[in-house]
């Protein structure tokens, strides 16, 4: 005899996919905070050289190097936060968290940095690989299928588990 109703969708009973405006708003805010203060401090440096001329060459090249070391910072700080909790500052913000399809635990910093780095085959054919998780059963990039993670609302209840065989 079999049980009434479609089984969970997943053995581990994670919470629901996060939806693709949440992810693209996160993605934004990450992006001014991995990058923003990189490029206020390099604009700020174009500007100190282009009204001193040689005089300010120094001091504008400090002030973009402070620029791209802040952006290295906020890029590892928010790895490895991605890593640990599965959530950058944008995904918090919005309520969302990355998660192992799996089993549905952390990342971990390895994977995290895996995911990041192929997250340039998402842009492959004009940004498909993001318009992909519109679609997508699972909301998933190109980048979340490959390294078999899945970004879930992080203020949902997990899924019930299931009670008994589910034929």
């Amino acid at each position: 005899m079999s049980h009434p109703g479609p089984p969970p969708q997943t053995p581990y009973g994670y919470p629901p996919h996060a939806g693709w405006l949440q992810r693209a708003g996160a993605f934004v805010l990450d992006v001014l905070i991995n990058f923003g203060p990189m490029w206020l401090l390099v604009g700020i440096s174009s500007g100190i050289e282009a009204s001193s001329g040689e005089s300010g060459e120094v001091f504008a090249n400090i002030v973009a190097w402070i620029g791209i070391l802040a952006m290295i910072v906020a890029v590892v700080f928010q790895l490895r936060r991605e890593g640990r909790t599965g959530q950058t500052v944008g995904k918090k913000v919005l309520g969302i968290r990355a998660v192992r399809e799996r089993d549905g635990q952390m990342l971990g910093v390895g994977l995290a940095l895996g995911r990041r780095l192929l997250q340039f085959l998402n842009n492959v054919v004009f940004g498909l690989g993001w318009w992909w998780a519109i679609w997508d059963t699972k909301s998933q990039t190109f980048a979340d299928k490959i390294t078999s993670v899945v970004v879930v609302r992080a203020d949902a209840a997990p899924m019930p588990q299931p009670v008994g065989n589910w034929q």
